[in-house]
């Protein structure tokens, strides 16, 4: 008598019996569920999930397991990987069974643009590109990162050949753990761009996020990371990181005048980490849209080059009766850290002074902006004011108690109003 399979115990009918035919039908009957079904994923429900069948996601490499109602998720290929062909000269690059895409050095651009989904509105999932680990990118031109990528950096090092903007990002789009170096080089662009020329509105539903930067420049070189309004507002994003150097370590720029609901702001967009050796720590400029509602909260050490913790330009107009040019409820909660390395470089500061100003307003439309000092000795006097609404703005201690200024001098608490116009005493409203 024939015996059955060794591992699925599948029937061999002897050689003449009767009725051989019933066990092979069996037979394929077992087979239909035992053979592993492979197939793309959104094809699944064109099969039956019968009872111990198993299903490949050949696109995904997720396994499925029928249970003789639904498909059930099992697990996936582990270590599977699937090549992504990109252009004849950058060959192939790897697609992890998790759908992460892996961007070798010189493929990063040509691998973002594989992955981009053209998500917008959240409406999609997001696609992940994921660098090499230990790696430096030597890339000759602007990293675009296009709508619905994730671009986890990993440890790589960025560095520009050449003086351009080093990423920017579109829309829906999220930048995580960006090294980026471009010290020793005679480099003035900017290294990290949210709301590039030509991109759509960036808002909550669109974001453009920046997570963990560590961005390297000289000091007084170039910018670190720029809320660019331009083409369309850059409104309500989000960045964190150390910014090192720079000649505009953070930059809030409205770069166009269209101030109509859909114009050229930077508003509503926040900030926190840490900077170091600036020109400018936080930069507040537009050619005549506005720039309001951002917030910052940083740890701010001063270096040779030092000259203003924050800066917001003036009006360059002589007439200002209209809403151009606009900069209020802005706010900056900061622990200035050496704030004597202002006097080698700021204009305002004179021999005698107890310290120089480090918050500069120029004038034109400025109102509601706050500072908020957490080492509780600054106040008003560290303000050069010359904002037409100038009693609208103001340094707060995280105290409200006794602060110094040029001359020593005494605020109500915090909780009470604070009458204090004690502006710096070269300020135009001093």
């Amino acid at each position: 008598m024939a015996e059955d399979t060794a591992n699925h115990n599948y029937q061999r009918p002897d050689r003449g019996a009767q009725d051989w035919h019933v066990p092979l039908n069996e037979n394929f009957a077992r087979i239909d569920t035992d053979v592993e079904i492979k197939d793309a994923a959104e094809n699944m429900g064109e099969y039956e999930p019968k009872a111990g069948a198993r299903f490949l996601a050949t696109d995904t490499r997720r396994i499925f397991m029928g249970d003789g109602e639904q498909w059930q998720e099992f697990g996936s290929v582990a270590g599977s990987a699937s090549a992504v062909a990109l252009d004849e000269a950058e060959g192939t690059a790897t697609r992890m069974s998790d759908g992460t895409f892996v961007a070798e050095p010189g493929q990063l651009q040509s691998v973002i643009d594989a992955a981009a989904t053209g998500s917008e509105f959240g409406e999609r999932p997001v696609q992940t590109v994921r660098m090499v680990s230990g790696e430096q990118y030597d890339i000759e031109d602007t990293i675009r990162l296009q709508r619905g990528v994730r671009l986890e950096c990993n440890g790589a090092r960025v560095v520009p050949t050449g003086d351009f903007n080093v990423f920017e990002l579109d829309r829906d789009t999220q930048l995580v753990d960006p090294f980026v170096d471009t010290r020793d080089m005679d480099w003035s662009s900017v290294q990290v761009v949210l709301g590039p020329e030509d991109v759509n509105k960036l808002d909550t539903r669109n974001r453009a996020w920046v997570k963990n930067a560590y961005l390297h420049g000289d000091p007084g070189s170039g910018i670190g990371l720029q809320f660019r309004g331009g083409s369309a507002p850059c409104s309500i994003q989000v960045a964190s990181g150390t910014l090192n150097g720079f000649d505009r370590a953070l930059d809030f720029y409205a770069t166009g005048n269209n101030t109509d609901g859909q114009g050229d702001w930077s508003n509503g967009n926040q900030f926190w980490g840490r900077m170091q050796d600036f020109r400018i720590g936080v930069s507040m400029r537009s050619e005549g849209a506005e720039v309001s509602g951002n917030s910052v909260r940083v740890q701010a050490q001063t270096g040779d080059v030092s000259e203003w913790l924050w800066k917001m330009d003036r009006d360059p107009r002589e007439s200002r009766d209209d809403n151009n040019y606009v900069m209020n409820g802005n706010t900056v909660i900061v622990h200035p850290w050496d704030t004597a390395a202002y006097e080698a470089t700021n204009e305002y500061y004179s021999d005698g002074d107890r310290g120089a100003p480090f918050w500069f307003m120029g004038r034109g439309k400025r109102y509601g902006n706050s500072l908020y000092d957490l080492s509780g000795i600054y106040g008003n006097q560290y303000l050069v004011n010359n904002s037409d609404t100038p009693d609208r703005n103001g340094i707060f201690t995280a105290h409200g108690s006794f602060v110094s200024g040029t001359t020593d001098f005494e605020t109500d608490p915090a909780y009470q109003r604070n009458e204090s116009r004690n502006w710096h005493y070269r300020s135009r409203n001093s």
